[in-house]
């Protein structure tokens, strides 16, 4: 039985991995699409933007479908969907479709990780979901980690072939979830779907903020904000102190998602048996908060490298943990808890790079600062009035 469940996770495990990949492939090729079709700085950041928007408004949507129809339909229909976006972003001929093809990424890769993490939690005990969680955090690390790396050296070749290549990857991908993967949900929910879903995320983020599972909500806003924050950040700490070139600023998130993903694959179980889910979660924020927070004061690049990779492990200890959490806390409807906390973390995938970029006006060290400081008060608060670690739940 165990054996059957790895293999049929291994389809979405597979489909997670696409969804980072979708994500980063593009960041390296900017600078090339905005001198080729002769796009402004605004417009290239609301390009690269245009996925973590369109993952904040359709997520929930794609979460409630999922628990209406099933799983497998929704990752399904996602994994065409990113498919036909990548090969339109391939052959886009103007601005106009690299920023629908792109949009569309987004619009399908809601559709995927909300229904892939759904999927997990309906097909996982309570002791086996953490692991399970962890190599979906794996996945997401090591799709960040390629993407930028398949992008740049694909694109020596041919400016399109990286997405031609993720459109083939995601059509396979497809092709696999229809033929072999069997639906986790035993009893579909029956509810009307409705479209305010798409035109009110921003209030059901905060219904969220205001409900049971606020704290842990809250915890994968924070996560995705870090992260987000410091990757604008980190290349230009890198390149005005340390005068690092391209390739050892790649180096730096190659570690970042190394560690992240060793750790999740084999550290991560044992971590949680050891310390407790709940204190891992906050835990983990901690330590990304601190790595951070020490950053701009390395006095040498190989410290900034220790630095990011205690990044990599406070990330690989706190993101897998909080949707394990979850998933635990929901006793049903899956596939919206899991859209809800997709919206939240791509709040913090479009608030992250704005704040990060506008604060370093202040200085190098400014975002590093102002994001370990919103990190530490917002744990402070969720541990002085929640219950969170009291007495082992969530409020």
């Amino acid at each position: 039985m165990q054996e059957l469940i790895r293999s049929r996770l291994s389809y979405i495990y597979l489909a997670v991995f696409i969804n980072a990949l979708a994500f980063s492939l593009v960041f390296p090729l900017l600078p090339q699409y905005a001198k080729l079709f002769r796009l402004s700085d605004l417009s290239l950041g609301l390009l690269a933007s245009s996925f973590a928007i369109a993952q904040l408004f359709l997520s929930p949507f794609w979460g409630t479908l999922s628990d209406k129809f099933g799983r497998k339909p929704i990752i399904a229909i996602g994994l065409l969907g990113m498919s036909a976006s990548f090969f339109l972003f391939a052959t886009a001929a103007s601005p106009l479709l690299l920023f629908i093809s792109r949009f569309f990424q987004g619009v399908f890769s809601s559709a995927v990780l909300p229904s892939a993490r759904a999927y997990i939690a309906d097909s996982t005990t309570a002791q086996d979901r953490v692991r399970a969680m962890g190599y979906v955090g794996a996945c997401l690390a090591t799709g960040f980690i390629f993407g930028p790396v398949l992008g740049g050296y694909l694109a020596a070749y041919s400016l399109p072939l990286p997405f031609l290549a993720a459109g083939i990857i995601a059509l396979f991908n497809f092709l696999l979830v229809i033929k072999f993967l069997t639906e986790s949900v035993q009893e579909k929910v029956e509810r009307k779907i409705s479209f305010k879903l798409i035109l009110t995320p921003l209030q059901r983020i905060w219904k969220g903020a205001l409900g049971p599972l606020a704290p842990l909500f809250i915890l994968a806003f924070l996560w995705s904000f870090a992260m987000s924050n410091n990757q604008v950040a980190v290349p230009v700490l890198s390149i005005e102190k340390f005068h690092l070139n391209s390739e050892r600023i790649g180096l730096m998130f190659t570690i970042i998602g190394s560690v992240s993903a060793f750790t999740q694959f084999f550290l991560l179980s044992r971590m949680t048996k050891l310390f407790g889910k709940h204190s891992i979660a906050i835990g983990g924020l901690f330590i990304m908060a601190l790595a951070f927070t020490i950053m701009p004061f390395a006095p040498s690049a190989p410290l900034l490298y220790v630095a990011a990779a205690v990044a990599g492990l406070g990330s690989a200890t706190t993101h897998p943990v909080v949707s394990a959490l979850l998933s635990e806390e929901t006793k049903e409807h899956q596939g919206i808890t899991m859209g809800t906390a997709t919206s939240f973390e791509s709040l913090g995938r479009l608030l992250g790079p704005l704040l990060g970029g506008s604060l370093l006006a202040f200085g190098l060290f400014a975002p590093f600062l102002v994001s370990g400081v919103i990190i530490t008060v917002a744990v402070f608060c969720i541990l002085v009035f929640t219950n969170f670690l009291k007495r082992g739940h969530v409020t």
